[in-house]
């Protein structure tokens, strides 16, 4: 049984988190509810909201407005410019450089808001990554969820939370779980023992991850940030879609959140969720027959696996009855083209060496202009 997590935390850093996309989906940026009524204007004209479950109020934003030291910075950055060259092409200093990279990580999430789907039924891959901070080996925990069809990002969550959360659920490690080379059925089954070692069952070890001391922030468990991150893709994707395939990195509290973001939509049989594993990059496009293992660990699932010389691919199918044929289909594929897009980006270096805050906000402009050049 997956172990109970802290309802607080998870508030403290949702609240946090919520803050870039305040007024952009339909949920309160400060308790996530979703019970909301028109509330006037603001004296700007812009739309009011009120949340009748904490009874707070927000303003509900309708368009992006035009920057031009906006449009200069996302320039500067999808050219690789230094730090350095940056500030002084724009003349600000650090602070100014981070809240213009606040401006510029909304104004992302404002054009992303919208996203149309080519289908109704639509498939959505989802992967862990790290990303290194403060020019040393401290790594941020990164989640990125994208349609299969499209390869479009949906959505991305990091470990990093502006304010403090319980000390109970703050990230402390230097230890990295590691698995060996193996095949798929070997990977698997290790993962599953690595897992069943830990003592709560959410504790991965991702690596190191530790603060500069003046950051008023907090690095997390990873845990928060899957609950919270299938929430905003349920927010993002829910009234453009009817039926939703889940893929997720084989991760047991990724699982989690995604479960419990869509427990109405499992129970109507709307959704379904499969953990896959993947190595190589081109499915083959003929039918094969599967291999089917066992996974070992707590729930000892049983996984099949698809496999070529240039591909290898297993699937567990963690909801409902899916045909065989089908779940032949399953794939992170999208999900680690842009993976692949952040590591090979020119401004990678620059971003190694920027603060966990500064970070977060250039993986929300990466995703905007990754998904702009999948149009």
């Amino acid at each position: 049984m997956f172990p109970i997590i802290s309802a607080r935390s998870l508030n403290l850093f949702r609240q946090a988190a919520n803050q870039p996309w305040k007024g952009l989906v339909k949920s309160c940026p400060h308790c996530g509810g979703t019970s909301l009524k028109k509330y006037g204007f603001s004296t700007k004209g812009e739309r009011r909201m009120y949340c009748r479950q904490c009874n707070k109020t927000f303003i509900s934003y309708t368009a992006v407005r035009s920057d031009a030291r906006q449009e200069n910075l996302a320039t500067l950055i999808g050219e690789g410019a230094s730090l350095v060259e940056i500030r002084a092409a724009l003349a600000i200093d650090s602070t100014g450089f981070s809240r213009e990279l606040q401006k510029l990580s909304r104004r992302a999430n404002q054009a992303e808001r919208d996203f149309v789907f080519p289908a109704f039924d639509i498939a959505m891959s989802t992967r862990a990554f790290r990303v290194k901070f403060n020019g040393g080996d401290s790594s941020l925990y990164v989640l990125v969820t994208a349609e299969e069809e499209s390869g479009k990002v949906v959505a991305i969550s990091t470990n990093y939370s502006a304010q403090p959360v319980e000390a109970d659920y703050q990230y402390h490690s230097d230890y990295e779980e590691r698995l060996p080379s193996g095949t798929l059925a070997h990977l698997v089954q290790r993962k599953e023992a690595l897992t069943m070692r830990r003592n709560v069952l959410f504790d991965v070890d991702y690596g190191p991850a530790v603060l500069y001391k003046n950051d008023p922030g907090m690095l997390v468990k990873p845990v928060l940030p899957a609950y919270r991150h299938f929430e905003l893709v349920q927010a993002l994707t829910d009234e453009r879609s009817l039926n939703v395939q889940h893929y997720l990195d084989h991760e047991c509290f990724i699982l989690g959140g995604c479960m419990m973001a869509n427990f109405s939509y499992l129970r109507q049989g709307r959704c379904h969720i499969s953990f896959v594993r993947e190595r190589g990059v081109t499915p083959p496009k003929r039918d094969l027959p599967p291999r089917l293992f066992l996974s070992g660990g707590i729930r000892n699932n049983v996984w099949r696996t698809f496999s070529t010389r240039d591909y290898a691919m297993a699937v567990c199918n963690l909801t409902g009855n899916k045909k065989v044929s089908l779940l032949r289909h399953a794939t992170l594929n999208s999900a680690t083209a842009f993976i692949r897009y952040v590591h090979n980006h020119p401004f990678l270096p620059h971003l190694n060496r920027m603060s966990p805050g500064n970070v977060v906000a250039v993986l929300d402009y990466l995703k905007f202009e990754y998904n702009a050049s999948r149009n």
